[in-house]
């Protein structure tokens, strides 16, 4: 039987990987977080903010997926939507697991423990639904350093670990992915001779329509780095993944529909840059150029967001941040410390 192009639906996507809609900002289709099982542990990709955290460990018991199984916690990205409840799924799985780490980069550990200021922006665009984030203990990590290396051939790829799944060897990659954020990594599934699967998060853009591939823009401030995020998009474009999995929201199926739905971003993000520079040029009003960019962003997504106000704040945000890479509008200074 024939795949679907974009998967939706929580439950396996094959016989060890898993979607789970964590119902992000309590509405489907906004919110995926992946599980992977293996012969003798288990690997979660992302986990939502604290409001999401209930959601999987309901879906971990219904799938009878132990807490105790849980080996790594491994982020894609600091944003409280994303990990915001780290702490907390952390927490919950250490009183069964206490040898459980959360699996990430130094930069993302820094912002996941520095996040006022993130929670204070996010709070302007979606008001309580970001949860609560709180400190996380230096001993629930493990750091690695996101490899720079993206290669068709994949025996050149860097392994950060080894499992088994049926006696099958299964590896992991974590690939170094900026642009949407300077800490964003994407992990990478490999068995046998193929990628199985990359979580893409939010290095290629969002999709919110479930028969077309159309991407919407990721560039949220105040960390979005244009040139960083294209050249992102090229080295992902050297890359033959059998599945993507995307933070917001689903999977795309199949080798031809991941470059396909990467090559598309790429365009339609160019796209996106030279009409901001454009509508800024002919007024430099946040308002303005916001208002000329709507009408673009409306057919990307076959969500009922209609023009309710977290779509109009979303758009708000990701011109801003466009605005912010462009150098249209300035970066606060206590917060320049994580852009070097």
């Amino acid at each position: 039987m024939e795949k679907e192009v974009i998967t939706l639906k929580s439950g396996k996507l094959n016989d060890y990987l898993h979607l789970i809609d964590a119902h992000g900002y309590g509405t489907p289709r906004t919110l995926s977080v992946f599980l992977a099982e293996f012969d003798d542990c288990s690997i979660l990709f992302d986990c939502g903010s604290s409001l999401d955290i209930e959601k999987g460990l309901r879906y971990f018991k219904k799938n009878h997926i132990p807490l105790s199984s849980f080996k790594y916690l491994i982020t894609s990205h600091h944003h409280f939507d994303h990990n915001g409840g780290l702490w907390k799924l952390y927490e919950e799985i250490k009183k069964i697991n206490p040898e459980v780490k959360i699996l990430t980069n130094n930069l993302t550990k820094s912002l996941l423990n520095d996040y006022e200021h993130h929670l204070n922006r996010g709070r302007t665009t979606y008001g309580d639904l970001v949860g609560v984030m709180k400190p996380i203990q230096d001993k629930a990590f493990k750091i690695i350093q996101p490899s720079r290396i993206f290669d068709t051939d994949i025996k050149k790829l860097e392994i950060v670990e080894n499992f088994t799944f049926n006696g099958s060897e299964i590896k992991l990659a974590i690939l170094k992915t900026p642009g949407h954020t300077p800490d964003h990594q994407s992990p990478v599934i490999i068995k046998g001779n193929s990628i199985e699967f990359i979580f893409l998060g939010e290095a290629a853009g969002t999709i919110y329509h479930k028969s077309k591939l159309v991407t919407m823009p990721t560039s949220m401030p105040i960390y979005y780095n244009h040139e960083d995020y294209m050249n992102t998009l090229r080295n992902l474009k050297r890359l033959n993944p059998l599945m993507a999995g995307f933070g917001h929201y689903g999977v795309i199926n199949g080798e031809n529909n991941v470059q396909e739905i990467i090559r598309e971003h790429e365009s339609f993000m160019k796209k996106f840059k030279s009409l901001i520079v454009e509508y800024y040029n002919e007024k430099p009003k946040t308002r303005y150029v916001v208002e000329k960019i709507v009408p673009l962003l409306i057919p990307r997504t076959d969500l009922s967001y209609g023009h309710n106000s977290i779509f109009d704040n979303i758009s708000v945000a990701i011109v801003y941040g466009m605005m912010m890479s462009l150098g249209f509008r300035p970066i606060p200074k206590e917060e320049m410390k994580y852009l070097n």
